[in-house]
Parts: structure tokens; C-alpha cells; sequence
């Protein structure tokens, strides 16, 4: 895991959501059922929901103490292959009840949550996000430390941009492919 690339992504990540987010607001809330259930703006909204947790344990791991902050234990198999590689497989989870999107989506509160983990994200310091003993439990993946969650967050927010941008593309929406996130090269 690359903490200073993972953020230097993200971040860029984020800048491709403001580009989208200026495109015509039809093509946001339009749904094509074909490609995915939600529409454009849907897929930005849960990465800022999902986004704010992530903000959260990283403060956690990073201080050494938090409600969901234990020590040891191991991601699921598979898990860290998944997040090194920077995929996840399109279609084979549900986002859990806290993270997904209400039906509608307040494009003020969207651009306010965006703006805000944007910030938090670049407040982080790389240097500070280690690998530890301490881990927050993800739902699917299991136990991930700091660098895995931040890994993660970048990897995640890629798999729905990417599906945003299929969306948007296929509504005529010319949009650039999302930043992808790092991926070592084979050796």
C-alpha cells in the first residue's frame, strides 16, 4: 500500500466528481437500468457517504484508539489481493443501509459532504498512515488497518465513478475515465 499515491488519487478522483457534478443535471439523475439501479448522482452520493466513514477510522487508526478500533485480525481471503489489484467486482455487494443514498438526492448537501471529504482527506498525512495491529472491521472485506482503508477508499470510489461514467457516457456525456487507482507493476 501506497498512502502518498492513494491520497494524491483520491484527490484527483475528487476532481473528476466536480467535473461531473457541472455536467447537465439531467444526465446526473437519469437512470439506466441496463448499466446499474442508481443514476450518476446516486453513485457520487454514496462515495461521500462511504467516503465519511473511511474519514473516520483513518482519524481512529491513526490516534490508536476509537468505538471500532481492535487489535488484530485478518482481512478475508481475497480482500487485499482485490484492493492491490484495484478492483472490486461490479454487482456482488449491496452497500450497507448507512451509505446508501436517499432517493433523492440535495445537490447542495452533496457538494457540502464532497467538499468536506475532500478537506479531511487532504488534512490527512501519509506518513502517519501505517500498518498496525489496530484495525476498524469493514463489513465484507474484514479487519483493515490505516493504509488498507485509505486503499480502499480510493479503490471503491474508482468502481463507482467508473460506473458513474458509464452512465453519464451513455447518455451522450462525453466524460474522461476516473483516476484509477495505483497499481504496482508485476516484477
Amino acid at each position: 500500500m501506497r498512502p502518498a499515491d492513494d491520497l494524491a488519487t483520491l484527490l484527483a478522483q475528487y476532481d473528476w466528481i466536480d467535473r461531473a457534478l457541472a455536467l447537465e443535471s439531467a444526465a446526473l439523475v437519469t437512470r439506466v437500468p441496463a448499466l446499474s439501479g442508481w443514476d450518476a448522482e446516486h453513485h457520487l452520493a454514496h462515495i461521500a457517504l462511504a467516503n465519511e466513514l473511511v474519514l473516520r477510522n483513518l482519524h481512529s487508526l491513526v490516534a490508536g484508539s476509537g468505538l471500532l478500533v481492535q487489535r488484530g485480525g485478518e482481512p478475508v481471503p481475497r480482500a487485499l489481493e482485490l484492493l492491490e489489484a484495484g478492483l472490486l467486482p461490479r454487482g456482488q455487494a449491496q452497500a450497507p443501509r448507512m451509505v446508501r443514498p436517499p432517493e433523492r438526492v440535495d445537490r447542495a448537501l452533496l457538494a457540502q459532504w464532497l467538499g468536506e471529504a475532500r478537506e479531511g482527506f487532504r488534512a490527512l498525512v501519509p506518513t502517519a498512515i501505517v500498518p498496525s495491529e489496530l484495525k476498524v472491521p469493514h463489513q465484507i472485506l474484514g479487519p483493515l488497518d490505516a493504509p488498507q482503508w485509505l486503499r480502499f477508499a480510493v479503490v471503491h470510489t474508482h468502481h463507482h465513478l467508473s460506473i458513474a461514467s458509464e452512465l453519464l457516457a451513455a447518455q451522450g456525456c462525453a466524460a474522461a475515465a476516473p483516476p484509477a487507482p495505483y497499481v504496482a507493476s508485476a516484477r
